[in-house]
């Protein structure tokens, strides 16, 4: 694992992004440890909204520190399972559906220190603003994403991508990682 202060993102926003396989989710989970291991395990929430890998892509986040509170569902992958434009649509639909039920389910419970895996499995059909709201009510948030090139261009990639973008300007830190440096049109 890398080692992380904690202190270098309480109280802030902070945003990973990278292609497939860059390590977002190494680094998030090294970030959430280093809360844990300071003695903050009951103050953490993870919801992990990444699909069961698919080849070379996804994966929920390993398992939780004692005391953390990990939410996931399942996530379906659309650009992998879907035949076409309106399956792929329907299938992120469903996920946004699913991640709505799993963010209801969290703030019955609500923790100060907010981590999410996959943020962009439900930026795919899912509302930004809920999204944002959900992170503005954490003291801490830490959410990673994909943005890359490893998806070819669609409907889903291009609104994704936007959302992302528009995310990334309401964090407090954005942290890029891989080779990915260049803005989509």
């Amino acid at each position: 694992m890398v080692a992380v202060n904690p202190e270098d993102y309480r109280g802030r926003r902070t945003l990973i992004l990278g292609d497939v396989n860059t390590g977002k989710t190494r680094l998030t989970r090294s970030i959430l440890e280093a809360f844990a291991a300071a003695g903050e395990a009951q103050e953490i929430a993870l919801l992990d909204l990444a699909p069961e890998p698919a080849g070379d892509v996804g994966g929920k986040f390993p398992a939780s520190a004692a005391g953390v509170l990990h939410l996931t569902t399942a996530i379906v992958p659309p650009r992998l399972t879907g035949t076409d434009e309106a399956e792929v649509a329907r299938l992120a639909a469903a996920n946004a559906d699913r991640i709505e039920a799993l963010f209801d389910s969290y703030l019955k419970q609500p923790r100060p220190i907010l981590f999410v895996n996959d943020a962009t499995l439900y930026l795919q059909a899912g509302s930004l603003e809920r999204f944002a709201g959900l992170l503005a009510g954490a003291a801490t948030a830490v959410v990673n994403a994909y943005q890359g090139r490893h998806f070819a261009d669609g409907p889903l990639t291009r609104r994704e991508r936007r959302l992302t973008d528009a995310l990334a300007r309401r964090c407090d830190r954005v942290i890029r990682i891989g080779e990915w440096i260049e803005p989509w049109p």
